[in-house]
């Protein structure tokens, strides 16, 4: 069997399950990447298909990223009464009550919220002295240096001196993405807030699909029969499953949505 006819089977099975969770990363998955990640725009078609699978009964959908929570709801264009959950800064926000009670115990401490006001600081510093190209973004449990569309040696540099700024601050996690550096004082992952989703829906069947270092989180904990992974591009990934770009993920949606709307028909 060839590996797109296995994710077919895999995505047939998986809606045929009594219940059902999709969750998806946004940046890279559903949304191309670009330099200026507040212009990153949803590929045409799928919001439209996520909200088709969660208007469907026990099926239902979660948008994952490490975007806070409010850039999350403004770049997708999902309101609050919505049934799509979303999940934001790598599980520390959720639009879902049952994944912020799971995720209580990674909450930002108030010595964690001095930590980053320094490391927010040394950034800033830094940027502005050393590597003026380079650009900021402030969440609320994270300070990100954004490298896209530098040359390589450009980014490069900015990267390791924000990576060496951050040893400084004891506690500070680090996470290198594609192009970008996310430095979090927040315990949380986006693996432990799908889980703890997926646990409270007692969902039977759970996919995920992501691109980058934080979604092996996600793909590392979803590991039984029925769970499909999909690591969107290249690089060593825990998925099960990989698709080329962001347009092969609007297909796929699109396919999933079939075998859902044939196993899950709205009554």
């Amino acid at each position: 069997m060839t590996h797109q006819a296995a994710l077919e089977d895999a995505l047939t099975r998986a809606a045929a399950a009594p219940c059902v969770l999709v969750a998806t990363d946004y940046d890279g998955v559903l949304a191309p990447l670009v330099t200026d990640p507040m212009q990153a725009t949803p590929v045409p078609g799928v919001i439209d298909s996520l909200r088709s699978l969660a208007a469907l009964p026990d099926v239902h959908v979660a948008v994952v990223s490490g975007r806070d929570l409010a850039t999350l709801r403004t770049l997708t264009g999902l309101e609050e009464d919505e049934p799509i959950v979303l999940i934001g800064s790598h599980g520390a926000e959720s639009s879902s009550e049952a994944v912020r009670e799971a995720m209580a115990a990674a909450s930002v401490t108030p010595d964690d919220e001095a930590t980053l006001a320094e490391l927010r600081s040394d950034i800033e510093a830094l940027v502005k002295e050393s590597h003026p190209q380079a650009n900021i973004e402030l969440k609320p449990a994270a300070v990100v240096v954004h490298v896209r569309g530098l040359p390589p040696e450009v980014g490069d540099a900015a990267i390791a001196d924000a990576r060496r700024v951050a040893l400084d601050h004891p506690g500070v996690k680090v996470l290198k993405g594609k192009s970008v550096l996310e430095l979090s004082v927040s315990h949380a992952d986006k693996g432990s807030a799908v889980t703890a989703l997926a646990r409270n829906l007692d969902a039977s069947a759970r996919l995920y699909l992501g691109d980058d270092v934080t979604d092996e989180d996600a793909f590392a904990r979803l590991r039984r029969t029925d769970d499909v992974t999909v690591k969107v591009g290249t690089g060593s990934t825990a998925a099960r499953y990989r698709v080329d770009d962001e347009s092969a993920v609007a297909e796929l949606l699109t396919r999933l949505l079939d075998s859902c709307s044939a196993a899950h028909p709205a009554s």
